[in-house]
């Protein structure tokens, strides 16, 4: 009997601990419903593609990762290619022919090599480039905002010194996309996406004394929501958004 009650505790942490919980996320939200379609199964436009450009799509939430002693760190919590990010899910709409997107963000790299090409050509051979796309839209805006622990739901239960945990936390990130005329400079549309990013941990932990010291176990697990992927998926949202509402005014 000495060693049956330290066993017990040691197969139940074991049992009740080993495995990671079960993560259950959410889908994006624009003006407050839930977006399940995707960018891929739009209709393809019946004319041509609307060429646009994008523009300082950055971080503005301003808010910095967690570190573990409860402060800030560094390094900031979203990542930081967010325009990259809108170029691949502009690219995705309507099976790749919704949109056609003109490099912005490195455009003085893509004029650098444009002038090398020119000045290798013959003279009579260097008014051979095509000129360049110009947009009729850029599109603009940023990922403004990342709320820490909007719900949080924890569940404990103790007995004979063990005791166990499940906890759920709900993050969120917002972004914002707008169309800008390149003609006038209106605001066309300005369209508001959030997602929820979840993270779980459950675990178990005991404490047994023993004659001559404590036997002491914890065991537990973490499932996180990968941030950047709730970022692609806000954005992704709020691209398809855009879409519709270009579709119903006519834009394309």
């Amino acid at each position: 009997m000495r060693y049956l009650k330290p066993t017990l505790l040691v197969l139940t942490v074991s049992i009740a601990g080993c495995s990671v919980p079960d993560l259950q996320t959410t889908p994006p939200m624009v003006d407050q419903q839930s977006l399940t379609e995707s960018l891929s199964v739009l209709p393809p436009t019946e004319g041509e593609p609307l060429v646009v450009g994008v523009y300082n799509f950055l971080d503005q939430s301003g808010q910095r990762s967690a570190s573990d002693n409860g402060g800030s760190s560094m390094s900031t919590v979203l990542p930081q290619g967010l325009s990259a990010i809108l170029v691949q899910e502009l690219h995705q709409a309507g099976d790749k022919s919704r949109y056609r997107v003109v490099e912005r963000e490195n455009v003085d790299a893509v004029l650098t090599e444009r002038r090398i090409v020119v000045a290798s050509l013959p003279e009579d051979q260097g008014s051979q480039l095509t000129p360049l796309l110009l947009p009729g839209i850029i599109l603009t805006g940023g990922a403004v905002s990342y709320d820490r622990s909007v719900t949080q739901n924890l569940r404990g239960l103790g007995f004979s010194s063990v005791n166990g945990v499940n906890e759920v936390v709900t993050d969120q990130v917002g972004v914002i996309l707008r169309a800008v005329s390149v003609k006038n400079g209106e605001v066309l549309a300005s369209v508001y996406a959030h997602k929820s990013v979840m993270s779980a941990r459950s675990g178990i932990s005991g404490l047994y004394i023993l004659d001559n010291g404590v036997l002491a176990l914890e065991i537990g697990g973490s499932a996180n929501e990968p941030v950047s992927q709730a970022v692609r998926l806000a954005i992704a949202a709020a691209v398809l958004k855009l879409t519709h509402e270009g579709i119903q005014k006519g834009w394309w």
